[in-house]
């Protein structure tokens, strides 16, 4: 057999993972910092010190402007096409969960400092890091992490460990390839599903964020009896996002706002489906946006004001919502099988 005989991937670099992707953008950030400082000093007259200044100043201005434009895409849902039909319309934000110029700011500076934390730090450099092994023995039901759109297993390292220390069994795992087909990584989650469930017993929770969410849906599309015990979403785009119009993959057209494929997951789905499926969600997500987007009829929802998409991963109401939810689901669990 020659290389030629070999397959090959029709996915766009799919032999690429998101640790190395990472490393490549930080590298190039890193160079267009150290760009700007050397222009300030070369054709600028700026001393050095004040070269660096300047430097770090326009990679923060980066962060915030890119930031700030992916909030008002989400919020606005700028070049977002509304089918007309009453199921995906567009949700107005209750007036409770409403937040003023002063929060919003706050959300937006929170969600630049997470992103640049998981994107530039904890993907790139702890891609392999290990988990915290479960306090009390591991007793409480099992949890699968599963990332969301570009991103891999170790966005979980500042939730899992308070997961942990609450008694769960945990693992992880890595979608490949990055801009492969959702139905496809669902059959990776079901082979790790089968395991977690012969190591412990018993059917595990998958906590899910953004795109995992909707693996984790095409899973239970596509194996019946359902394989788990429920399924937890943060900021999943259940409906679509208007983000999906600026990304590049397979996986990103399925996420469009309302798109075939979200209509044939949602065709498919019963309401006992529903019942399994917890959305945990903000009303102001930076990146999956109409308002809303993470509404799913029929499943139970826990919506949150004044957080951003990535934010969602480490914010400590959040979290204290999914260690609820979890426990929510072990009394079931353990109710069910007395």
């Amino acid at each position: 057999m020659t290389r030629a005989d070999l397959p090959t991937s029709t996915v766009p670099f799919a032999f690429l993972t998101a640790a190395t992707a990472r490393r490549i953008a930080v590298g190039l950030q890193c160079a267009a910092t150290l760009a700007v400082g050397w222009a300030a000093h070369r054709w600028g007259g700026w001393s050095w010190p004040a070269a660096g200044v300047l430097a770090g100043v326009a990679l923060v201005l980066g962060y915030l402007v890119s930031i700030g434009w992916a909030f008002l895409v989400s919020l606005k849902s700028l070049g977002t096409a509304v089918p007309d039909d009453p199921m995906w319309d567009r949700m107005p934000v209750p007036r409770e969960q409403r937040i003023g110029i002063a929060s919003f700011i706050a959300c937006w500076l929170r969600e630049c400092v997470s992103v640049a934390w998981m994107f530039n730090v904890l993907q790139p450099f702890q891609a392999h890091a290990a988990f915290d092994a479960p306090a009390d023995d591991g007793k409480r039901v099992p949890v699968l992490m599963i990332h969301g759109y570009g991103c891999n297993r170790a966005v979980w390292l500042p939730m899992q460990r308070h997961v942990a220390a609450a008694g769960h069994p945990t693992d992880a795992i890595d979608l490949m390839p990055l801009l492969g087909d959702i139905d496809e990584y669902a059959r990776d989650i079901a082979a790790a599903v089968a395991r977690l469930t012969r190591t412990h017993g018993r059917a595990p929770v998958l906590l899910c964020h953004s795109m995992g969410g909707l693996a984790a849906r095409a899973l239970l599309r596509q194996v019946q009896p359902c394989p788990v015990a429920h399924v937890i979403t943060l900021g999943t785009p259940h409906r679509g996002t208007a983000m999906a119009r600026t990304g590049r993959g397979r996986n990103v057209r399925q996420m469009a706002w309302a798109s075939p494929w979200l209509r044939q997951l949602a065709a498919s789905e019963t309401p006992a489906v529903r019942s399994r499926i917890t959305s945990i969600f903000s009303w102001h997500d930076s990146i999956v946006g109409p308002p809303g987007a993470s509404w799913l009829e029929g499943a139970r929802h826990v919506p949150f004001a004044g957080v951003g998409h990535v934010s969602l991963l480490c914010d400590a109401r959040v979290r204290d919502a999914v260690l609820a939810e979890l426990a929510r689901i072990d009394g079931i669990s353990a109710t069910a099988s007395a």
